[in-house]
């Protein structure tokens, strides 16, 4: 699997997280219940799957390979800043998150929070595999491959 195959992979699980993240945001704006193990899960997959491994992967090796080839600079720059504000999304959701296990009245900003990086995800999943798509027909150009 190609480096680039690698990231499309990823973004694949990042759409499953997506799906039950919107699942969650609305039951919290229905006022059900969720068990705060799974929401204490959704936040670490964002920090550490989504944030840590895939962006990393993505700002320490994708982006780095092809910011100079076929004028994909600004592109990457825009990338670049949405991961940003997704990671600043994500302290928001922390934050609401430790606010509603101390005080269940408190689901409004958790919702809400989780809503906004639902929408991130959504946004920048369709610019960023139109993107990656059109790389992959050019993975030979890229100096770093996943080793098989």
């Amino acid at each position: 699997m190609s480096a680039t195959e690698d990231l499309l992979q990823d973004h694949v699980t990042i759409r499953r997280l997506q799906v039950v993240i919107e699942k969650c945001y609305t039951l919290l704006n229905e006022n059900k219940d969720i068990p705060f193990g799974d929401l204490i899960k959704i936040a670490d997959i964002i920090e550490q799957f989504v944030d840590q491994f895939h962006h990393g992967k993505e700002e320490n090796g994708y982006f780095p390979e092809t910011e100079g080839k076929d004028g994909n600079s600004e592109e990457i720059r825009k990338f670049v800043i949405e991961h940003e504000f997704g990671r600043r999304i994500a302290k928001r959701v922390r934050i609401h998150l430790e606010e509603f296990l101390k005080d269940k009245k408190a689901r409004e900003p958790l919702a809400r929070y989780l809503k906004t990086y639902s929408v991130l995800f959504w946004t920048t999943r369709q610019k960023r595999t139109g993107s990656l798509r059109t790389s992959r027909k050019n993975d030979h150009c890229l100096a770093w491959k996943k080793e098989s």
